[in-house]
């Protein structure tokens, strides 16, 4: 017990020390829980989510009227430390919702309706206008899960908002994942991300085909003081509807405009069918 304890711990503090910006992986086995993961796996995730509230609390205080930039750092890595540690750890935690973090907007999350994906991303609050956003991507394939980390550094990467599925006609699910960089309080991005599972990885996958490529990715450079009026937020400027993909058309000036290019699943692509 003493040899399993003392391996955690040290797990954990390579973990915190690592450079950040890089991706790490880790693997839980479904099959192997006990040998994997020890007791990690009857955690109380409520519990767990009561004190990286606690955390994010501090992160709060910390942005006040007076702001504690040192105290703000060492809360930020402490929650992002904290719930890399407990999704990593837990495989339960692909199923469990975060409510009260979500409620807080301490944490984004999005899930695929087969409940196989998950994609969590949070702000660490060390940006001005520009927001530097760090991610988990957690996935389920032949009985493992698998939970990926993605933390900003020189790339401000993007916050996700939701996640769109179809299936191919070799009846594998593709999974379409909507995000927004926020570059400065007038520019974003909005993106679209397609990716599908292999056995032992999330792969991107090819399927926006476009009058002379084939994309695994397609993002809208746009004003936001252009849309600063309409009701959702996020802004939806990427939206799937009746196997019917469309996206914003911007003009010159970033400006976001009242047609959008129009994509069609085909069963395999998406195909580029014009301006509407």
């Amino acid at each position: 017990m003493k040899k399993t304890y003392y391996l955690l711990l040290t797990l954990l503090i390579f973990a915190c020390n690592k450079k950040t910006g890089e991706t790490k992986t880790t693997t839980i086995s479904s099959t192997e829980d006990n040998k994997t993961v020890g007791k990690t796996n009857d955690i109380d995730l409520s519990g767990e989510e009561g004190k990286l509230l606690k955390i994010h609390n501090d992160i709060s205080n910390a942005m006040g009227n007076v702001r504690n930039d040192s105290l703000l750092a060492i809360s930020s890595k402490k929650f992002t430390d904290s719930l890399i540690y407990l999704i990593k750890n837990n495989k339960n935690t692909l199923y469990y919702p975060f409510k009260k973090l979500q409620k807080e907007n301490a944490l984004k999350m999005a899930t695929s309706t087969d409940n196989n994906l998950k994609v969590y991303s949070w702000d660490n609050n060390l940006g001005g206008t520009m927001r530097f956003y760090n991610q988990i991507y957690q996935f389920s394939t032949n009985g493992t899960i698998i939970a990926k980390e993605h933390l900003a550094s020189n790339d401000p990467q993007a916050f996700f908002s939701k996640i769109y599925t179809v299936q191919n006609s070799a009846k594998e699910p593709i999974y379409l994942i909507i995000s927004k960089s926020v570059l400065s309080s007038k520019y974003s991005v909005q993106h679209i991300n397609a990716y599908k599972i292999n056995s032992e990885n999330l792969e991107p996958a090819a399927v926006f085909k476009t009058k002379t490529d084939t994309l695994e990715h397609i993002h809208v450079e746009f004003d936001f003081f252009s849309v600063v009026d309409r009701p959702e937020r996020p802004v939806e400027l990427i939206t799937l509807e009746n196997n019917m993909l469309k996206i914003a058309l911007v003009d010159e000036q970033q400006n976001v405009t009242n047609k959008n290019l129009i994509y069609e699943w085909n069963g395999d692509v998406f195909v580029y069918k014009g301006i509407r």
